[in-house]
């Protein structure tokens, strides 16, 4: 069967309509991942006793695991063992399964952030009678926030592109109505080329979006 680019620039909307929906659950996402990263974070910066430990064998759980089978695990597993999650919607299931995935690599970059900060800062500003928590907050987190733009802005847009394993759950995106036009019309290559083309704009923005944030804050600090 030959290429039908009109039926492919037919579909391009119908398939760019669930844009929203992946934006939804890599933002979502993001903003999930942060949260459990600083946490995980600060658990390891002041090697907080006990729970270095868990962090640990979390970490290496998710890092040593494929995204698509801790997916998996959670929306079918998880009910079986925890009645409580019987109603686990695919939905909060992907944002779940993602936000564990992502946290378990960021964690890494944000401790090398927050050990970015000179010492002598910090000093400073303890002996001038600041207390852990005011140092923390007011010299090594803005600080280290400008070091760890770059790897959000990446982690955000692999969210964006993981969120396509989101379809593999019920969950209807980007990816899931591609494949559905695409077993209608068993025409897959005309849709997963408009998901291909939807993918690599969305990251495309995020990325551009990224450095010129960058860019913005290296010419304050510059003026500084």
């Amino acid at each position: 069967m030959n290429f039908n680019s009109a039926y492919a620039i037919r579909q391009f909307p119908t398939i760019f309509k669930y844009a929203g929906m992946t934006f939804k659950i890599a933002v979502v996402s993001m903003l999930c991942t942060l949260a459990l990263s600083l946490v995980i974070t600060l658990v390891r910066y002041y090697r907080i006793r006990g729970w270095c430990t868990v962090v640990d064998v979390y970490v290496d759980l998710f890092r040593d695991t494929p995204l698509l089978v801790q997916l998996f695990f959670i929306y079918y597993g998880l009910p079986q063992i925890f009645p409580v999650f019987v109603k686990l919607s695919g939905y909060t299931a992907a944002v779940i399964g993602l936000t564990l995935n992502a946290a378990s690599y960021m964690t890494e970059d944000m401790r090398g952030a927050l050990e970015s900060v000179p010492q002598g800062q910090i000093d400073g500003g303890l002996s001038v009678g600041m207390t852990d928590l005011q140092v923390m907050r007011h010299i090594i987190l803005p600080q280290a926030a400008k070091v760890a733009l770059p790897v959000l802005g990446n982690e955000f847009v692999s969210l964006v592109k993981n969120s396509s394993m989101a379809f593999t759950l019920g969950v209807r995106e980007i990816m899931a109505e591609a494949s559905l036009l695409g077993t209608s019309s068993s025409r897959y290559m005309e849709t997963y080329m408009d998901a291909f083309i939807i993918y690599f704009i969305l990251c495309k923005l995020i990325s551009l979006a990224q450095k010129r944030l960058e860019r913005r804050l290296n010419r304050q600090r510059g003026g500084v």
